[in-house]
């Protein structure tokens, strides 16, 4: 295992990941004047004969009363209409990316144990945390969102999370694997305590949402609402472009190249999820300031802290030698400090590192805003609707 400096050392140690965070306490609440308990506005409240047709004045993102949410206008936010719009003509399937190199490498000892134990693990926690997301969505998100267009869109991202679940299980029976050699795989989260701890990390903001005792709509349930959006933007914009650049590094070398085409695509999805999911953080709190208080500030700093050290831990279960050829175990932290910094700097905060260059440059190379070169020929960006086009 490399050494790193003493500000690396305490990533090994998850007792302050397991003890800082915030509990949120009913009885304060509840003996506060100025909280009470609001029924959520959502698609569960009755319908009313004579009811007024919503205005865009009473649209709120969150915690929005008097309208019926059944209604797509009108468009309070049409921002968030256009990335819906957006992402439909994005969606693709993964079996339109053939796949017959990666298997012919998987299966004539083309990649080092050290490489395959890599793309294990890897292709393990993706899948699982793939699962998260649409979760977290239905259980904890959408019943607090109270404008259509938001709930149109992500409704449609959970539809975008399915087809990412079923690239992982494609790419591993395009490689000849039978229902047994992939479980045991698809199951590694379950078996090494990295992945399971940073797979739980997340689970924990979406049960703080769940099983919150404050009142609904009071600043500590929203606070909730806040915390678990942030550890998910965290999860999108950190947690899987991590994940993608190990299967990228493989690329660069000739390796699961086809693989790496299906997480350029997932990029491009989760892309825009963190996009969108910044936004929604920001609106939150421009329409909701008490809620972005100084120690909700330092609190979402202490969050994007704790992922860090989950990533560095996922990095040395993932990469036990010290990394593969085209990416040290160092090069892979340091990418995490970065995406650390710069959603600090998306949030508004302070930053955490003294990173300031991004090690990774050549990830650029991987997102599909552009064309794609790591193939023999190029494929151009591909839309529902169209076909693939080769140079």
């Amino acid at each position: 295992m490399l050494d790193f400096d003493d500000s690396v050392e305490s990533i090994t140690n998850t007792t302050t990941i397991n003890t800082s965070r915030r509990r949120f306490s009913s009885n304060q609440s509840k003996t506060s004047k100025e909280k009470k308990v609001i029924a959520i506005a959502s698609s569960l409240d009755p319908i009313t004969i004579g009811a007024k047709r919503p205005h865009a004045d009473d649209i709120k993102i969150i915690g929005g009363r008097g309208y019926d949410l059944r209604q797509p206008i009108p468009i309070k936010y049409p921002e968030v209409r256009e990335r819906f719009l957006n992402a439909r003509k994005n969606f693709w399937t993964p079996n339109d990316i053939p796949m017959g190199e990666d298997k012919l490498q998987w299966n004539t000892g083309q990649l080092t144990e050290a490489e395959k134990w890599l793309f294990k693990t890897n292709i393990s926690y993706l899948t699982a945390s793939d699962n998260l997301v649409p979760d977290n969505l239905d259980n904890a998100i959408l019943q607090h969102i109270t404008a259509n267009e938001m709930r149109q869109y992500l409704r449609w991202q959970i539809s975008e999370e399915s087809n990412h679940i079923e690239s992982y299980l494609f790419i591993l029976e395009s490689f000849g694997l039978d229902e047994k050699g992939q479980g045991q795989i698809f199951n590694l989260y379950q078996e090494i305590p990295a992945l399971t701890n940073k797979l739980n990390w997340n689970i924990h903001f979406t049960n703080n949402v769940v099983h919150c005792d404050a009142p609904v709509g009071s600043i500590e349930a929203n606070q909730a609402l806040l915390e678990d959006l942030i550890s998910y933007y965290i999860f999108e914009y950190l947690f899987f472009p991590l994940g993608f650049s190990q299967i990228f590094a493989l690329a660069r070398k000739g390796k699961l190249r086809n693989t790496a085409q299906q997480y350029s695509y997932i990029w491009r999805d989760e892309n825009l999820h963190a996009i969108n999911n910044l936004w929604l953080i920001r609106q939150i709190t421009l329409e909701n300031p008490m809620l972005w208080d100084a120690a909700m500030q330092e609190r979402s700093r202490a969050i994007i802290d704790e992922a860090v050290k989950l990533e560095i831990q996922y990095a040395q279960a993932s990469m036990p030698d010290g990394g593969i050829l085209g990416m040290s175990i160092k090069t892979y932290f340091e990418f995490a400090q970065f995406m650390g910094n710069q959603i600090c700097q998306n949030l508004g905060l302070k930053s955490l590192f003294a990173i300031k260059e991004h090690p990774m440059p050549w990830l650029s190379e991987y997102e599909l805003n552009q064309e794609v070169n790591f193939f023999e020929g190029r494929v151009r960006e591909y839309q529902t609707g169209s076909q693939l086009s080769w140079d």
